[in-house]
């Protein structure tokens, strides 16, 4: 009941075009692939529907918010099903039949249907002038364009030979070089990961060389392997596993997927993990019963629930509070040795400058005086 209000909620503000409303009571995990409203079309979906025939200040304002929901999750490409029964039509009020053009949404993503209405208002049916229309879709295309530019770096798939995967898998097979030892002050530093099983570790080298594994991993080797693309910060990997865990969440896979998505801020993953979780029964079930970790509940309840890995912080924090106040101590009595190693350094060398001097004037009148009487007077 409570997601079907917050979609409720999120399309009734993409109708007023209200960015600021949608933003201050959209929920942090909302799922923005989900299909909402009557009409049952995607939030990205509606923004371009309800502004194809706006006045041209709201249909600026509403490129802030297609930015705005692309940044939140809103995927541009997610099709609709070609079945999909919406279509809508739209006319010159000076001369309706003349003018029609109808759009079917049935196929298309918010890409195409930018361009669907582009192509149509371009045929100037009825010599109609759709001229704005026009450069509000144009705008709107571009803002998908470079959204999808930003992300091509990390999701963009692309061919090599198979010479190139050939190489790339014999580095990986080259054992010796994952088993390097490196002698440092504080003693030896080994790339061996003693938390991680074999078949993690694996599933992690076969990606970070190859970006593919010959092996049919389940998801707690996935997880494992997350766990450690994500501690090194090998980016593209985490993408890779992300993208594979979102086809295999389940009712068995789903507490763990979700737990490891809440607490390392796996956006795409944890948008996957609510929208199984919100149309499965028996993960309802568990929300109700409170079963849940608390990371996983936090994707469900953002706004009054402590995250795992906020408790863990806390925990951190305290087991680390009198390691940092023993350092602090160190510190402070290290200064105070310095202080007054300073200060006796200073009169040190003072009470040296000063027998300097001294031994300069007396040795200086002596001779001035031993001079004086050698001196021949006439």
């Amino acid at each position: 009941m409570a997601a079907a209000i917050d979609a409720d909620v999120v399309h009734g503000f993409i109708m007023l075009g209200d960015l600021e409303g949608l933003q201050a009571f959209a929920p942090p995990k909302f799922d923005w692939t989900q299909a909402i409203g009557e009409k049952e079309l995607p939030a990205l979906m509606y923004v371009i529907h309800y502004n194809v025939t706006q006045t041209e200040a709201l249909r600026k304002q509403s490129l802030k918010m297609v930015e705005w929901l692309l940044k939140v999750g809103a995927d541009p490409r997610q099709k609709l099903p070609a079945d999909h029964p919406f279509r809508w039509q739209i006319h010159k009020n000076n001369n309706p039949e003349a003018t029609k053009f109808i759009v079917e949404y049935g196929g298309h993503s918010a890409v195409s249907l930018a361009f669907a209405y582009l192509q149509q208002a371009q045929k100037r049916t009825g010599n109609a002038d759709w001229s704005q229309l026009e450069a509000h879709l144009k705008a709107v295309l571009a803002i998908l364009s470079s959204s999808a530019t930003a992300n091509s770096s990390f999701g963009a798939d692309v061919t090599v030979p198979r010479s190139t995967l050939d190489l790339w898998e014999s580095m990986r097979d080259s054992t010796t070089s994952h088993s390097v030892i490196f002698e440092c002050s504080d003693g030896k530093v080994s790339a061996h990961d003693q938390d991680s099983s074999s078949s993690g570790v694996s599933l992690f080298l076969d990606l970070l060389y190859t970006s593919s594994t010959r092996e049919d991993p389940d998801h707690s080797t996935m997880l494992e392997a997350l766990d450690l693309a994500h501690r090194w910060q090998i980016h593209g990997v985490v993408r890779t596993l992300c993208k594979a865990l979102c086809d295999m969440i389940d009712a068995k896979s789903f507490v763990a997927v979700a737990e490891t998505a809440s607490l390392k801020g796996l956006e795409m993953l944890a948008r996957a993990c609510v929208h199984f979780g919100s149309q499965d029964e028996e993960v309802q079930a568990m929300l109700q019963k409170g079963s849940l970790p608390a990371a996983v509940r936090k994707l469900f309840e953002p706004a009054h629930a402590i995250s795992g890995e906020q408790e863990l912080e806390q925990e951190q924090e305290q087991e680390q509070k009198p390691k940092r106040e023993h350092q602090q101590e160190q510190r402070q009595e290290q200064s105070k040795s310095k202080q007054n190693w300073d200060k006796n350094w200073v009169e040190d060398e003072f009470t040296a400058v000063s027998r300097t001097v001294f031994i300069i004037i007396f040795f200086g009148g002596l001779g001035s005086v031993l001079w004086w009487f050698g001196f021949d007077h006439e």
